[in-house]
């Protein structure tokens, strides 16, 4: 399949330190579960071009898709080790071949934050535009451009009452949970939940 590019999207909006050009070998081993987790996205329509990432907190950092990542036909490389991440001076030091994913910030300040996180999730669906989200689904208050501190920022507060996802305006879907299998139970979730509202709506 050919690899495609979200309009708009111009790479990282951070500068990149690699430390090692080869991911750390248990990066490999976790590519499987990034990958299965990836393809059942991909079957209810939430993988479009490379909208998304996906990462699972370890060692003093996290393993993350990397950027352009199409997560619909990821291969084992395209997962980075972030080690840490400067949001002052806005850089990301990281060990793999590939750039680790743009939204790297709202990853790192999730885990900074929210200790019972062990894995975060970012999947679009269009069923957030076209179904009324309902007062069980936290938004945030306004859209903030995408890999920036200040919807890293926005996301963190949208995340308060120990919620395990929220809907980033216009951007889709944040959640965390105990592994990537979790996270993502809890988007398909919520995702089959807002395609009933829209039927419902339409009739």
């Amino acid at each position: 399949m050919t690899r495609k590019i979200l309009d708009g999207y111009v790479g990282v909006k951070f500068t990149p330190l690699r430390l090692s050009d080869r991911q750390p070998a248990w990066c490999l081993d976790l590519a499987p579960e990034f990958k299965g987790n990836a393809d059942r996205l991909r079957e209810h329509g939430m993988t479009p071009k490379n909208g998304g990432n996906m990462s699972v907190r370890c060692a003093e950092g996290f393993a993350i898709t990397a950027s352009g990542c199409n997560l619909g036909i990821m291969e084992p490389e395209e997962v980075s080790y972030v080690r840490d991440c400067s949001l002052n001076e806005k850089t990301v030091r990281y060990e793999g071949p590939r750039e680790p994913s743009s939204e790297s910030f709202l990853h790192h300040l999730i885990y900074r934050s929210r200790s019972d996180a062990r894995a975060v999730v970012h999947a679009h669906d269009p069923a957030t535009a076209d179904a009324p989200l309902g007062s069980d689904l936290e938004e945030t208050p306004r859209e903030e451009p995408y890999g920036t501190v200040a919807l890293a920022r926005l996301a963190i507060e949208t995340f308060q009452k120990d919620r395990t996802i929220i809907v980033l305006r216009n951007h889709g879907y944040v959640a965390m949970g105990r592994n990537l299998t979790e996270a993502v139970d809890t988007i398909i979730s919520v995702h089959m939940g807002l395609l009933k509202k829209s039927v419902r709506s339409d009739r």
